[in-house]
């Protein structure tokens, strides 16, 4: 395991939520904020060390930074998209012009948090793309 990466035991599997965000004050921010809401995180600092676990790790949703090194957020999403093998996603951003820049790209139907957010959004946000996530087999 990475040093960008960790895991929590706690919850369901169909509750396994990614986070994948370079900055790691608020990779640790955002993991910590979904495990108090008693959810299953998985942290990573890269789209690449996703990609690396995603068998394994099996996320119901993925919470992702825009503007990530290397491989971008929208990016990872076109992939996953592609490999037809992708949970429903959140992004998240400090960039004002991300949701613009997401419908161009044809990712507009993912939902969008603009940074700084409260808390409760994100929780909102992720409790309904579990929902909406295909059941693992």
């Amino acid at each position: 395991m990475s040093a960008g990466r960790t895991v929590s035991s706690r919850s369901s599997p169909e509750t396994m939520v990614a986070v994948i965000e370079d900055d790691a004050a608020a990779r640790r921010a955002l993991t910590r904020m979904l495990r108090a809401h008693g959810l299953r995180v998985a942290s990573f600092s890269t789209a690449e060390e996703l990609l690396q676990s995603f068998a394994e790790t099996r996320p119901g949703c993925l919470v992702i930074d825009v503007m990530l090194p290397g491989m971008s957020g929208p990016d990872l999403v076109e992939r996953l998209r592609t490999d037809k093998v992708s949970p429903p996603a959140i992004f998240v951003t400090g960039r004002i012009d991300a949701p613009e820049m997401l419908r161009r790209r044809g990712l507009g139907d993912v939902p969008c948090l603009l940074k700084p957010f409260e808390p409760a959004l994100l929780v909102q946000a992720v409790s309904r793309a579990l929902k909406t996530a295909p059941a693992h087999s």
